[in-house]
């Protein structure tokens, strides 16, 4: 047993923690990290595999046979269109067009000639001082001259055009391929292709659209017989979106039997050369009539029999339950179509501490 002085003194030597006790603080209230509410762009109707081409693809030939003496690009690099590109001899060619002017000069002074005769015949027939068969003849000499006159141009006509074959020029804005004849070797019409040149900007990407797609969108009028309201979103095989919107140019007339797919065309401006024909790209199509999306993080978003709910953190950092329709999950997001507003804070981390009506403290999720 314990006795009287000493149950005494174990009295008084608790005396203190009591006290103590008595005078501690109450608890804090849990930590927890919160994340708004955001709008987001609406989600992607649907998404294809698409490659980039060139709306434009021309192959330079030579169209007259001569020595290639100069080529004025570098490989690969950007031309514009009327860049001189190679240049052939031109010297047999500028010595036809000479020929053939000074052919010109001399038929046009024998219809000159023929001409005055012709018009003083006349003027002597008039006085009867000559037949009307000198007349006729007069006539004839005139228009034979006139038609060596007219040969005669058109040779120098086309003489002109060779002498302007020799000079290879760009017909279109983009980006030019390797060379495949070297200056200094013959080149005919026959030598096949001297260079490729690819338009680059503005630049197309095509994507096959399934059939189910495509009834879906004619149906939402997003897909007319004219034209299409559908806008196209892509992603570059790094992951990265490319940050300009396509729009549909062309449609496909029929389904394909064998893919079930038809084609689709969109055109993107490319003024920075991103985009390069034959890569490929994830393309996703988009109403640019759909609202912006509400959305919370994933890890804000919990189940139970009644439903997705999330915990909201009011003004006075009370907790309360709130009852919410999800829709898609986008990068980490739940998308939700009722239930919520912009800007509210939502409980991301912590959920284990909180039930309904609690205090909490809040600190904000850092991005």
């Amino acid at each position: 047993m314990i006795s009287r002085a000493a149950f005494a003194g174990l009295i008084l030597a608790l005396t203190p923690f009591a006290a103590h006790a008595q005078t501690a603080s109450p608890a804090q209230p849990p930590a927890v990290v919160v994340s708004a509410v955001i709008e987001q762009s609406p989600a992607a109707l649907n998404k294809y595999v698409g490659r980039v081409v060139a709306v434009s693809t021309v192959e330079l030939q030579a169209r007259v046979t001569g020595f290639l003496e100069q080529r004025n690009f570098t490989e690969g690099a950007t031309v514009k269109k009327g860049d001189v590109l190679y240049e052939i001899e031109k010297d047999t060619y500028k010595a036809n067009v000479d020929k053939s002017s000074a052919t010109v000069q001399g038929a046009q002074a024998t219809v000159t000639d023929d001409q005055k005769t012709f018009e003083r015949m006349k003027f002597l027939r008039d006085k009867q001082d000559q037949p009307q068969s000198a007349v006729d003849q007069a006539e004839a000499d005139l228009q034979n001259s006139q038609a060596t006159l007219g040969e005669a141009k058109a040779q120098l006509e086309l003489d002109q055009i060779n002498l302007g074959y020799t000079t290879i020029t760009s017909p279109i804005d983009g980006r030019i391929s390797t060379t495949n004849i070297d200056v200094g070797n013959l080149v005919t019409p026959n030598s096949g292709t001297l260079a490729t040149i690819l338009s680059v900007d503005p630049i197309y990407v095509r994507f096959y659209m399934s059939e189910i797609d495509l009834v879906d969108a004619r149906q939402r009028g997003l897909i007319g017989e004219d034209q299409a309201k559908l806008e196209v979103e892509i992603t570059l095989s790094n992951g990265d979106a490319y940050p300009k919107t396509g729009t549909i140019n062309y449609v496909g007339v029929a389904i394909e039997q064998s893919t079930d797919t038809t084609e689709i065309r969109a055109t993107f401006a490319n003024p920075d050369g991103i985009l390069i024909p034959g890569q490929f790209v994830t393309a996703r199509t988009m109403d640019p009539s759909a609202k912006p999306e509400l959305a919370v993080p994933q890890l804000a978003v919990q189940l139970d029999k009644k439903g997705h709910f999330v915990f909201l953190v009011g003004e006075d950092n009370k907790v309360e339950r709130q009852d919410i329709e999800v829709g898609q999950q986008k990068a980490g997001m739940w998308v939700v179509t009722s239930g919520l507003k912009k800007d509210q804070k939502v409980i991301v981390q912590g959920l284990q501490k909180v039930q309904p009506g609690i205090i909490v403290k809040p600190v904000e999720q850092q991005s």
